[in-house]
C-alpha cells in the first residue's frame, strides 16, 4: 500500500470512529436521562443505573456502526477535498477507483472492528447489563438465564425448575413421548449434571404408563442422552440479539433438530452477517458523493446527506427485517437486501464519476 493510499485509509477509519465515539456519548447521555426514573427502585442507585448505560454502550455502538462509518468518510473525504488534498491525489496519478480502494481497506478494518464487538463484546456485556438491572430493581441475583425454562428434546419435553449454571439443572421433569404423541412416561430428578460429555441425573423417579396402569420406580443415577448441550443451555432463554453468530447458529441447529420455529434466531444471524457488509457499504456512498455532484458542498451539507441517507438505511433495515418475520420471507434476503441494495448503489455512483 503506497503512502498516499495509507493516508486516506487511515483518515476514513479515524474519522468514522470519532464519529462514532461521539453518537455514542450522545446516546449515553440520553440512556442515562431514560433510567433516572427508575432510579431508587429497589436497590437501582445513580451508580447502578450509570453502569448499566457503559455496559449497554457496545451494542448502541454495534448499532449505531453503519451510520457512523458513514457520516465519518463523508467528513473525512470532504475535509480533503475542502483542502484540494484529493485534486493533488488525482493529479499525481491516483484514480477515484484507486480512492475507493483505499476507502474499502478502511471498511475491511472497521467491518473486523463491528464483527468483533457483535461476536464478544456485545453478548457478554449485554448479559451482565441486563443481570445488574434486574437484580438491583429486584434487589436479588436473579436473571432469566437462572429461572426455569421449558424445552424440547426430539420427541420429549424438558421442564427445568431451575439452571446453576449451564452443567448443573435442579428440579428436572421429562415427558416421553411415543411416535403418536402419546404420553408414555414422566422421569423426575432432583438434579442433572453435565460431566465427561454427558448428562448424568440423581434422585430420579421414573412413572411409566400402560394400559394395566402406571408403574413408579427410582434409580440413584442415570445417564441422560440428549440435545441440550450447555453451549444450548448458555442462549436458550437469551434474546437473539444478545448473541454472537456462533451462538446462534449453534442454538439454530437445536431448533432445527428438534423441529422447532428458528425463524427469528435465522435472522438475527444474517443480521450479524449484514453488519460488517453494512459498514463497507456505506463507506462506499461516500466516494461519489465527495467527487460528484456533491464536491462544492460545504460540511455542513455533507452532514445533513449523511445523517439523511443513514437513517433511511437504518429505517429501511428495519422495516424489512420486521416484514420479513411477519410475512415469511427468507431471513437472508430480509437481513442482506438492504445492504446489498446500498452497496450497488455505492459502485454504480463510483462507475459514474470515473
Amino acid at each position: 500500500m503506497s503512502l498516499l493510499s495509507r493516508y486516506l485509509t487511515v483518515t476514513v477509519v479515524v474519522g468514522s470512529l470519532i464519529t462514532l465515539l461521539i453518537l455514542l456519548s450522545l446516546e449515553v447521555v440520553f440512556s442515562f436521562v431514560d433510567e433516572a426514573g427508575d432510579i431508587g427502585r429497589g436497590e437501582y442507585t445513580a451508580g447502578s443505573a450509570l453502569m448499566y448505560v457503559l455496559l449497554r454502550a457496545p451494542y448502541r455502538a454495534y448499532e449505531a456502526f453503519p451510520m457512523a462509518t458513514l457520516i465519518g468518510s463523508l467528513l473525512g473525504l470532504g475535509g480533503l477535498a475542502a483542502r484540494n488534498e484529493l485534486t493533488v491525489m488525482r493529479a499525481v496519478g491516483i484514480s477515484i477507483l484507486g480512492v475507493a480502494r483505499s476507502v474499502v481497506m478502511a471498511g475491511f478494518v472497521l467491518a473486523l472492528i463491528a464483527f468483533a464487538l457483535g461476536e464478544w463484546v456485545v453478548p457478554t456485556t449485554e448479559r451482565w447489563a441486563q443481570d445488574l438491572r434486574s437484580g438491583a430493581i429486584s434487589q436479588r441475583v436473579a436473571s432469566d438465564r437462572l429461572a426455569g425454562f421449558w424445552a424440547r428434546d426430539g420427541a420429549n419435553f424438558v421442564k427445568v425448575e431451575r439452571a446453576l449454571g449451564n452443567r448443573h439443572l435442579v428440579g428436572m421433569r421429562i415427558f416421553e413421548f411415543d411416535e403418536e404423541r402419546r404420553l408414555t412416561g414422566i422421569l423426575e430428578a432432583e438434579r442433572a449434571l453435565y460431566a465427561g460429555g454427558g448428562w448424568v441425573l440423581e434422585e430420579i423417579t421414573k412413572s411409566r404408563f400402560s394400559a394395566v396402569g402406571v408403574a413408579v420406580d427410582t434409580v440413584d443415577r442415570l445417564a441422560w442422552d440428549s440435545d441440550l448441550a450447555p453451549a444450548v443451555l448458555d442462549v436458550v432463554v437469551v434474546d437473539p440479539e444478545m448473541m454472537s453468530a456462533r451462538e446462534l447458529r449453534t442454538y439454530i441447529t437445536y431448533l432445527e433438530r428438534n423441529d422447532l420455529d428458528s425463524e427469528q434466531y435465522r435472522l438475527a444471524f444474517w443480521i450479524k452477517v449484514a453488519t460488517p457488509l453494512a459498514t463497507v457499504a456505506m463507506l462506499l456512498l461516500t466516494v461519489p458523493m465527495v467527487f460528484g455532484s456533491a464536491r462544492s458542498a460545504n460540511a455542513g451539507q455533507r452532514l445533513f446527506v449523511g445523517v439523511l441517507i443513514g437513517i433511511v438505511f437504518f429505517l429501511s433495515n428495519r422495516l424489512l427485517n420486521q416484514m420479513g418475520l411477519v410475512y415469511g420471507l427468507p431471513p437472508a434476503f430480509s437481513a442482506l437486501l438492504p445492504t446489498l441494495v446500498f452497496l450497488a448503489i455505492g459502485l454504480w455512483g463510483i462507475m459514474r464519476v470515473r
